[in-house]
């Protein structure tokens, strides 16, 4: 894919870059920055949205935002071409319910699996995250994991 270097954020990056009490905040923003100044194209996995507004709207007290709040933080951050946004179309979508059903992906890393599909598929090289070892087992080979 022609263009930019496309780098992708799983939910654990958005949650941290977008919370600033967070242990990880830090150097996620500072990676996130680094990224954009080097003319970087962030992409963000349709999932991976949904799940940090389900993350930032159950937050314990007084940590959780309102349902308005996390929408006008993800829009800030991520809406208005800031972000690509990247998700699968229904025959792709049964393609990848075969393919980790075919290598035994069970529960919650079929999650993981489709994030790191979305992201490769809009062309990011890397996806970035805080649980590298959830997203090797089932990223795309091509798809390089690694921390922000």
């Amino acid at each position: 894919m022609a263009g930019p270097v496309r780098f992708a954020f799983d939910t654990s990056c958005i949650v941290s870059l977008l919370c600033e009490w967070h242990e990880r905040h830090r150097e996620t923003a500072a990676g996130f920055e680094s990224r954009l100044r080097r003319g970087e194209r962030l992409v963000v996995p349709q999932h991976a949205l949904f799940e940090a507004y389900s993350v930032l709207t159950r937050l314990p007290a007084p940590l959780r935002v309102t349902p308005q709040i996390a929408h006008a933080i993800l829009i800030h951050y991520f809406g208005e071409g800031r972000a690509e946004i990247a998700g699968v179309s229904p025959e792709r979508c049964w393609d990848l319910i075969g393919g980790v059903a075919k290598r035994g992906v069970a529960g919650g890393a079929a999650y993981d699996a489709v994030i790191a599909d979305c992201a490769f598929d809009a062309g990011a090289r890397v996806l970035l995250t805080w649980n590298i070892r959830d997203f090797l087992r089932v990223a795309p080979a091509s798809l390089r994991v690694a921390e922000p």
